[in-house]
């Protein structure tokens, strides 16, 4: 069984061509998280505390913050694509991740113990949740479709659902074969049928 010892939780931003991108639903999720932890009504704009490295000028890179009552770390790097084609629906109990902890230690055991697979699409009391790395959109041919049951509620989610891009639905294991393929967002991640991954 896997605890967050330290409540210490983590924000990832794409930077691209120097400019920060989606920041108002990262912002958002960032103070939201801090009030609701820790009782901390002050609003901070994550973009007027970090100056811009000049080699990130060009290029897409990624942002990674840690913190709790204040930033405890940052670092940008050179972002890295993963390609995903294979995936496995894995049943992960009653684990909880509605933060986005630092602590990804139980996402990464569950990615070890599958190396076979690109991913893993994780199952909840039959509900299907999150990947390790995203928020899930299925493709039924009409319309894109998020689970109203998300182990964590991300900012690109967010975004397209406010835009009403996605619309959400309760998704059980028995309902995947509804849908033609799934697209995995975050802030990296487009939601386009190019990225489309099917359902085998």
């Amino acid at each position: 069984m896997f605890f967050v010892e330290i409540m210490q939780l983590l924000e990832t931003i794409q930077v691209r061509d120097g400019q920060f991108q989606n920041i108002k639903y990262h912002n958002l999720r960032f103070n939201n998280s801090r009030k609701e932890l820790f009782g901390i009504e002050e609003n901070i704009k994550i973009q007027e505390l970090i100056e811009m490295p000049s080699e990130c000028s060009e290029g897409i890179f990624r942002c990674r913050i840690v913190y709790d009552k204040e930033i405890m770390g940052l670092t940008i790097s050179p972002y890295i694509y993963k390609e995903i084609k294979k995936l496995k629906l894995v049943d992960i109990g009653d684990w909880e991740y509605s933060h986005k902890y630092s602590d990804r230690s139980f996402l990464t055991h569950l990615l070890h113990e599958n190396k076979e697979f690109d991913e893993v699409i994780m199952v909840q009391h039959g509900f299907i949740t999150d990947c390790t790395i995203a928020n899930l959109v299925f493709w039924d041919g009409k319309h894109w479709v998020t689970s109203s049951t998300p182990l964590l509620k991300g900012t690109k989610r967010q975004q397209l659902l406010d835009s009403q891009r996605i619309i959400e639905r309760e998704i059980r294991v028995d309902d995947l074969s509804k849908y033609k393929g799934v697209c995995l967002i975050n802030a990296f991640r487009e939601l386009r049928e190019i990225n489309l991954v099917k359902l085998v």
